[in-house]
C-alpha cells in the first residue's frame, strides 16, 4: 500500500477542506492572463467532473493504458535501487489514471490539481483500492512557487495543454526533481504542421465522439461554435471566448511545443530517456483515418536528471 504524506510543521500553507484534500492558498507567481486560464479550469471541470471518465479516450483506451503502464515499469526500473518507496508528485491528477497506476506500485504521490471535483473523484477511488496518496487543491503553477520540495518523479498526464504559460511550469517542475529522478509528460497535443486541416479534422473528431459518448451535448456543442463564430476576440487573450472550455484548454488548438521541452530539459542537464509522438483520436474510425494523415499527435516524454 502507499504510504501517506501528511502535512507537517513546515507545511503551514496546507489547509485541510475536507478529509484527504489539502488547500495550497499561495496566491504568488501567476499574471493575470494565467489566473484568468486557472479560474477556467475550476469551472470547466466543475461542469465535466462527472462524464470526464467516460469520455476521455485515453482513460478506457486498452492500448493507451497498457502503453502507460509500459511507462511506469520504465520510469519504476531507476528507483530500484533506492532502498524505499520512490516520491512522485503528480501535476494535475485529474480522476486517478495515472495516480492509481503509480500508488499500485507502492509508491508515495503527492497530488496537485485544481478541481475540487475532480480530487473528490480520484480520492474515492483510492479509497476503494486501499491507498491514501496526499491531495492537495491548488493550481500547479502556486504551488510551484510557493513550495521546494524534491521528488524522485514529477509526473504531467494531459495537462501542459490546459496551462497558460506550460513552459514557465516546466522550468519550474524540473527543478523539483531529485539527481537521478525523472520527468514524465504525455497526452498533450503537438504543435500542428497544417493548423487549418488540423483544426477542421479535429472538428470531426469532436463531433463523432459526442455523438457516440455525449450525444445529450451535440446540440448545446453546435450553438457554442456558432457562438464563437460570431463572437468577438477576447482581447487580453487573442481568441474568441463563449465558455470556459474554450480558456481551460487553453493550447489545444496550438499545440504544446515538445522540442522547446526537450532543450530545456538537455540544458538542465536531464538525459532524454523517451521521446515519442504517437496518433490520437477520441473514437476508433478516427485514428484509424488519422493513421494515415497524422493530423492529431500527441507527444511522450521521459527524461532523467544526471545524478
Amino acid at each position: 500500500m502507499n504510504a501517506v504524506s501528511r502535512p507537517t510543521s513546515n507545511q503551514n500553507c496546507l489547509l485541510e477542506t475536507s478529509p484527504g484534500i489539502y488547500l495550497d492558498h499561495g496566491t504568488t507567481g501567476v499574471s493575470a492572463a494565467g489566473t484568468r486560464v486557472i479560474a477556467a479550469n475550476i469551472d470547466f471541470y466543475r461542469q465535466v467532473a462527472g462524464k470526464y471518465d467516460r469520455y476521455e479516450p485515453y482513460l478506457f483506451d486498452p492500448n493507451l493504458q497498457q502503453s502507460l503502464e509500459n511507462d511506469l515499469d520504465k520510469v519504476g526500473s531507476y528507483f530500484v535501487s533506492l532502498g524505499r518507496a520512490p516520491s512522485c508528485l503528480e501535476c494535475g491528477g485529474g480522476t486517478g489514471n495515472l495516480t492509481l497506476k503509480m500508488c499500485a506500485r507502492g509508491w508515495t504521490v503527492t497530488v496537485v490539481d485544481v478541481s475540487d471535483e475532480m480530487l473528490a473523484l480520484l480520492k474515492e477511488k483510492a479509497r476503494a483500492k486501499g491507498y491514501s496518496p496526499t491531495l492537495i487543491r491548488s493550481s500547479i503553477e502556486r504551488f510551484l512557487v510557493a513550495r521546494s520540495e524534491t521528488f524522485d518523479l514529477v509526473a504531467f498526464s494531459a495537462v501542459l495543454h490546459h496551462l497558460h504559460s506550460y513552459m514557465s511550469v516546466v522550468k519550474q517542475a524540473i527543478s523539483r526533481v531529485r539527481p537521478g529522478g525523472l520527468f514524465y509528460s504525455n497526452h498533450d497535443p503537438v504543435v500542428p504542421e497544417r493548423p487549418g486541416w488540423t483544426w477542421a479534422f479535429d472538428s470531426m473528431d469532436i463531433t463523432v465522439a459526442k455523438l457516440m459518448l455525449d450525444p445529450a451535448d451535440v446540440l448545446p456543442g453546435v450553438r457554442r461554435r456558432l457562438r464563437k463564430m460570431i463572437s468577438p476576440k477576447d482581447s487580453s487573450l487573442s481568441r474568441r471566448v463563449v465558455s470556459a472550455g474554450d480558456i481551460a484548454e487553453y493550447h489545444v488548438r496550438t499545440g504544446v511545443n515538445d522540442e522547446q521541452i526537450i532543450q530545456l530539459l538537455r540544458k538542465s542537464e536531464f538525459a532524454i530517456v523517451e521521446h515519442l509522438r504517437y496518433v490520437t483520436g477520441r473514437t476508433r474510425a478516427i485514428r484509424f483515418l488519422n493513421e494515415r494523415l497524422r493530423l492529431l499527435e500527441s507527444f511522450k516524454i521521459i527524461a532523467r536528471r544526471e545524478s
